[in-house]
């Protein structure tokens, strides 16, 4: 009997691509497109909450990433928007992934706008700028 991984005992594993050794896992039920996570900008994997991480993952598969530099990756923070969505692409192609649906939380949620082509749904960009402005925005493709 395969063992179903959540957020906390998903193993971490590693995937190199364009010389960056990025930390990943993945958990869920494995069918349709991938929901791939994108962190705010010095953000972990783990920063992620775990209710929400496996409450999508009892309908697809979810993965959760540290960008380059982060963490347990390898290689330099990037310095920009740009720099962070040509590390998502090189790890989503790394992993094999024509195709993924991203959430992202803050600066995350920009990283998609900057991945034309690679992403197939609308996309979420989690911000708050104080308590009259608190909530999630979403934007079609």
């Amino acid at each position: 009997m395969m063992t179903q991984h959540t957020h906390q005992t998903a193993p971490t594993q590693f995937v190199e691509a364009n010389g960056i050794r990025f930390a990943y896992r993945r958990f869920g039920k494995v069918v349709g497109v991938p929901l791939v996570f994108n962190q705010h900008f010095t953000g972990t994997m783990d920063h992620w909450d775990s209710a929400v991480t496996d409450g999508f993952a009892r309908e697809r598969e979810v993965i959760l990433f540290n960008n380059a530099g982060i963490s347990s990756s390898s290689g330099q923070v990037p310095t920009s928007i740009e720099g962070m969505a040509s590390n998502a692409i090189a790890f989503n192609g790394a992993l094999g992934l024509a195709k993924v649906d991203v959430l992202g939380f803050s600066i995350g949620g920009f990283v998609p706008r900057r991945s034309p082509g690679r992403r197939r749904a609308s996309f979420a960009n989690w911000s708050s700028s104080g308590p009259d402005h608190a909530g999630a925005r979403v934007w079609p493709v």
